[in-house]
């Protein structure tokens, strides 16, 4: 009796610990995750000046310091700068970057003619008529660099938390990563150009 009891109340604490996991909530710092994702863009696609030479520095890393039942907080000043130096050691987000920035000419002559809009989801959307071969492989690949980095912020921000970059965790910060990405491109819209509201309503701007 008493041995069933033992693993009753084992069993218990072990639900009560996955349970523990599962309510981790990750503070993201929403202006300053846009302020990083535009420092970035300035540094990495070439659309203003040129990419800064920053040595990485400071303490590495910890993934170890988890609060299994309390908010992660990361505030703290100079936050924007540590947040795209964290995404600046991401190889395939770096690659991404500067790949958006090579087609960027391309990108705006189908955003000019309407031929696509900057859809919720921080992804091109066709709009009007169908796209020629070229061009829609165009269009994957700019999608495709574009996930790129909104994946590579959402890892920044995890470990800017100090969290394990696993699963569950990468899909708790996607979406916030995503709408900042997508609020950046419609702010940086030019008139004429599609845009998407987060409620999906499609408008010129």
């Amino acid at each position: 009796m008493k041995r069933t009891v033992k693993i009753v109340a084992t069993s218990f604490c072990l639900i009560l610990l996955s349970c523990a996991v599962i309510t981790v909530n990750i503070y993201f710092p929403e202006k300053d995750v846009k302020e990083a994702y535009k420092l970035l863009e300035k540094e990495l696609m070439g659309t203003e000046g040129s990419p800064a030479e920053k040595a990485p520095g400071g303490k590495p890393e910890s993934f170890l310091d988890v609060d299994l039942v309390g908010t992660a907080y990361a505030q703290e000043a100079g936050l924007p700068d540590r947040i795209a130096e964290l995404v600046k050691r991401m190889p395939d987000v770096v690659n991404a970057y500067k790949e958006m920035g090579a087609r960027i000419a391309d990108i705006d002559r189908l955003r000019n003619s309407g031929a696509v809009g900057e859809g919720k989801n921080g992804l091109l959307v066709v709009r009007e008529g169908a796209l020629s071969p070229e061009d829609q492989k165009l269009v994957e690949r700019e999608n495709h660099d574009r996930k790129t980095v909104m994946q590579g912020m959402a890892k920044a921000i995890i470990r800017i938390n100090r969290l394990p970059e696993n699963e569950a965790n990468i899909a708790q910060v996607t979406p916030q990563a995503t709408e900042q990405f997508a609020a950046i491109r419609r702010d940086a819209a030019k008139k004429g150009w599609w845009i998407q509201d987060p409620s999906g309503n499609w408008s010129r701007k």
